[in-house]
């Protein structure tokens, strides 16, 4: 069964974005490798449902999809300012998140969500 990448974007994005956290773990893979520049060391999902929740709005700017990689580019924005987040996914052909790798603007982080940061030190 060959299920679309950009249908499994759409669902990661939808359910990280809400805070669905039954669905992420639907589309994950077993042991899915995860790369992140924010607290690579911590529970990824709580950091991704954390992250959106604290966020006044988050939409998706581009969407790239090749072969079975997915490419997203994030406006997120809060206290007025508007910043990116890139993510990479690439999915299995069984439709499940195989390999994640996040880049947050850990500039804006420190600035708007120092408490995110705290996990780190």
């Amino acid at each position: 069964m060959d299920i679309a990448v950009e249908d499994v974007a759409g669902r990661w994005v939808a359910a990280w974005t809400t805070g669905r956290t039954a669905e992420l773990f639907q589309l994950l893979a077993a042991a899915p490798a995860i790369e992140s520049n924010l607290d690579p060391d911590g529970d990824f999902i709580e950091l991704l449902t954390g992250y959106a929740a604290a966020l006044d709005s988050i939409a998706v700017f581009s969407q790239t999809v090749v072969d079975r990689r997915a490419a997203l580019v994030y406006d997120c924005a809060l206290a007025g300012e508007t910043f990116r987040l890139a993510e990479f996914l690439a999915v299995g052909e069984s439709g499940l998140v195989t390999e994640i790798r996040r880049v947050y603007d850990l500039d804006a982080i420190e600035r708007l969500m120092p408490h995110l940061l705290l996990a780190e030190q």
